[in-house]
């Protein structure tokens, strides 16, 4: 079982994070009640989706995975590069999108799947422990269906290579 010390130190940069997200989503939508524009709402949504709750439930299930699997939990000096790849791949996806540049979108959807990529390895260590549980099982299916959406949201903003 992982302490809660060791899980507080591993989910608190995606906690702050998200929070940060959240109210920034709040944010842009008392701008967007105001002064509508036509891109608004999808900033509100993907900062409060992107930014704010998936962000906790991937370092919230990391933590909750391991512990249920009984391994050591991620190093902090690993979070912090994945919180730094996930919150900066969120605000270089909104803002690249918003001012209509592919390769911002591009990049900004590469770090956020390099992000998941070092969620996965954290998860990986539950399988090879052979270790495997509902919630792992869960938490591998939230990945996959994370990673889908950034390819999947790339695709629609025209960043992919070849479009």
């Amino acid at each position: 079982m992982i302490s809660a010390d060791v899980a507080a130190d591993v989910e608190r940069p995606f906690v702050v994070g998200a929070a940060v997200f959240a109210v920034a989503s709040a944010g842009v939508a008392l701008i967007q009640a105001i002064t509508p524009t036509s891109r608004g709402w999808w900033l509100v949504a993907f900062f409060a989706l992107v930014g704010g709750v998936s962000q906790w439930l991937l370092s919230a299930g990391l933590v909750a995975t391991a512990g249920d699997a009984g391994i050591r939990a991620p190093r902090r000096a690993g979070t912090l590069v994945t919180a730094v790849l996930w919150n900066g791949g969120t605000l270089l996806v909104a803002a690249s999108d918003l001012a209509e540049i592919a390769e911002g979108v591009l990049l900004g959807s590469a770090m956020l799947l390099a992000a998941l990529f070092l969620f996965g390895h954290g998860l990986r260590a539950v399988f090879v422990a052979a270790r495997v549980t509902p919630l792992s099982i869960g938490y591998a299916l939230l990945l996959a269906v994370l990673a889908a959406s950034v390819l999947i949201g790339a695709g629609l903003a025209g960043a992919l290579p070849g479009q």
